[in-house]
């Protein structure tokens, strides 16, 4: 397997994008809000034996540039602009928080897809916001500026401001009607991956609430939608590589 690092130059960003090789219909992964394609390696690893695997770092994220703007439409564009580059057809998309609702909006209009799968996001119904207690609050952003301290010099991380972060992760959180009206209007194969295991946070509760919830209105909204839970929490591309390769292969090489 040979990687091969490509650059997709868009008017106003750069994005990292890796091809690990492999042969057949291709599967693009996509990360979520703050990480980098680097959480997809265990995972890519693995479906690169089986088919042609591709990941990307969003923009103002890993190794791609930052820019001003970070919208919604923003990101949903950088990945409708790398099928096109790239050629993609017959294209699976799998997306991991942040990024299955990216993934979601554009297999509703793809008309060379192949298969979804929605990995912990993109929930149908409203997400608990973060905890709003400020010693919490406090505590949060201490964690989450030495995560990036430590991981941006390996550039695993994202480069937005702190208020930029928020309200990037606040646009996402807010689509959920938009997502509710995207996966009744899927036709392609549909998986969405839900962890069976209790956040370690005052959220935990609230969010597997809204897990059982969204696995619910997804099958109301649309039958054909299966439903896989593991027992894993959020961070389960990470910690469950194995488990989530064999959902996802199972799902690419059955559509």
């Amino acid at each position: 397997m040979t990687k091969v690092q490509r650059t997709l130059v868009r008017s106003d960003a750069r994005l990292a994008v890796t091809d690990w090789g492999g042969e057949g219909p291709p599967v693009v992964l996509v990360h979520g809000l703050s990480g980098s394609q680097r959480e997809w390696d265990a995972v890519a690893t693995k479906l690169a034996e089986r088919c042609r695997v591709i990941t990307y770092d969003h923009r103002c994220h890993g190794r791609s540039s930052g820019s001003p703007d970070h919208s919604w439409s923003a990101f949903v564009g950088d990945l409708e602009a790398l099928l096109d580059d790239l050629e993609l057809r017959d294209v699976t998309l799998v997306g991991h928080s942040f990024g299955a609702g990216i993934a979601l909006e554009v297999a509703v209009g793809n008309e060379n897809g192949r298969a979804l799968a929605l990995v912990d996001g993109a929930f149908p119904v409203p997400e608990p916001p973060p905890d709003g207690r400020m010693h919490h609050m406090l505590l949060r952003r201490i964690k989450m500026r030495a995560e990036w301290v430590l991981l941006r010099p390996f550039h695993r991380v994202h480069t937005l401001s702190s208020p930029d972060l928020r309200q990037v992760g606040n646009d996402y959180r807010s689509r959920f009607a938009a997502y509710d009206a995207a996966l009744g209007a899927l036709t392609c194969p549909t998986t969405l991956v839900l962890g069976g295991a209790m956040e370690d946070s005052r959220e935990g509760p609230t969010y597997q609430v809204a897990r059982r919830e969204s696995a619910a209105r997804a099958v109301q909204v649309n039958p054909a939608v299966d439903v896989q839970w593991i027992e894993a929490r959020h961070d389960m591309i990470r910690t469950h590589p194995q488990e989530i390769s064999d959902l996802l292969l199972h799902l690419h090489t059955s559509a």
